[in-house]
């Protein structure tokens, strides 16, 4: 009787603090089906077709796990965190790279002044978490499809300081810096040495039924351990500007951006296959259009992706000439608040123009497929 009374005891000494902080579990599973098609043509041979069907989790939904809460101090203060990670329905294995909370592990001050967060979070061009800016507002994907998006993009990062204002006459402010986009590479954190660091300023405005972004993304390459340059020396820019506009039957999305000195030509990386080495990165420009059209009880998304870009002095002496396009649609029903059947599908495809020695051979990537799946919130 003593240890029911004590069990008790505690357990309301929990409620009550989970009640005084405002703590909220939450998390998604998604898993699905998937039929995948690939091909890569490089300039020395062909590469075989690949044809797969395999269990994919996180098609609609990336399948997460988390905690977040908040707790007022009064004011015109309140203090929160999120604690989240990802990780693969399928099989069980933790996502970006096995960290315990890979998506988002950060601590945010909110003022009547604005909000002040510390920690690992999706950057502006990241296409998730709290700061999902760039993609939400001007892609009607969010971030792509599963095979299609030729749009480039940046990534969660460890060790950023974001600073976002109050609205004001329907604009916001929101800018970031990383001292060390990755603590698990090379360098020291904050120095001239540090592996990359990162910094974004966005512009966003909401009006009715109409909401746009513009936006700077800069990289700032490191050196390695040993202080020798890295391949890509130049600082590297994205600068981005969308939005959408909901005519109630239809959402539709549009997007241009232009980039400079990129480590990647697209975000699939899928064009590594062709050995490019360019000493400066890739440059160039992207275009989106996109739908989101509401169609016998659920959503139907569609979006068609085009980046022309080159590869700035490449080992051979020659500038590549590279293309990309894509385009994708998915149908959403949900049959329930809380749980969506999806079916979708895509079809990409990357070429280098003419990027061997001799200047005659093209290279090319396909990839497309098929998928249906369920996502379920918690």
């Amino acid at each position: 009787m003593k240890k029911t009374l004590a069990a008790l005891a505690v357990l309301g000494a929990f409620a009550g603090t989970a009640a005084a902080a405002d703590v909220t579990l939450y998390g998604v599973v998604d898993t699905g089906l998937m039929y995948s098609y690939s091909k890569s043509n490089s300039f020395t041979a062909n590469g075989d077709d690949v044809n797969k069907l395999e269990m994919s989790s996180g098609v609609n939904s990336g399948s997460r796990f988390g905690l977040k809460g908040t707790e007022d101090l009064g004011n015109g203060i309140k203090i929160g965190f999120r604690l989240e990670n990802g990780f693969s329905s399928d099989d069980g294995t933790l996502g970006q790279g096995g960290r315990l909370f890979g998506r988002e592990a950060q601590v945010s001050v909110y003022t009547d002044y604005g909000t002040l967060s510390l920690g690992r979070m999706g950057a502006l061009g990241g296409a998730a978490g709290t700061y999902d800016i760039i993609y939400a507002i001007g892609d009607s994907f969010d971030g792509g499809d599963e095979f299609v998006f030729g749009m480039p993009g940046t990534d969660r990062f460890d060790n950023l300081v974001v600073y976002q204002t109050p609205q004001f006459a329907g604009l916001q402010v929101t800018g970031m810096y990383s001292f060390k986009k990755d603590s698990s590479g090379q360098g020291t954190e904050g120095t001239f040495s540090s592996e990359d660091r990162y910094a974004g300023l966005s512009l966003t405005g909401e009006y009715g039924p109409a909401q746009f972004v513009l936006a700077g993304e800069m990289t700032k390459y490191g050196y390695n351990g040993a202080g020798a340059s890295r391949t890509l020396p130049d600082d590297a820019y994205i600068i981005s500007l969308g939005g959408n506009y909901n005519f109630e039957v239809v959402q539709v999305f549009a997007m241009a951006q232009y980039f400079k000195n990129l480590d990647d030509f697209t975000v699939s990386d899928e064009d590594t296959g062709f050995g490019l080495t360019p000493a400066k990165g890739y440059k160039g420009y992207s275009v989106h259009l996109g739908a989101i059209a509401p169609i016998a009880g659920g959503d139907l998304t569609v979006g068609a992706y085009y980046t022309d870009g080159s590869a700035e002095e490449v080992a051979t002496g020659v500038d590549a000439d590279l293309t990309y396009y894509g385009l994708a649609a998915r149908y959403c029903y949900p049959l329930s608040e809380r749980t969506t059947i999806y079916v979708g599908g895509g079809y990409g495809e990357v070429t280098a123009d003419k990027y061997d020695a001799a200047h005659t051979q093209d290279a090319e990537y396909k990839l497309g497929g098929v998928y249906v799946g369920l996502d379920h919130h918690f």
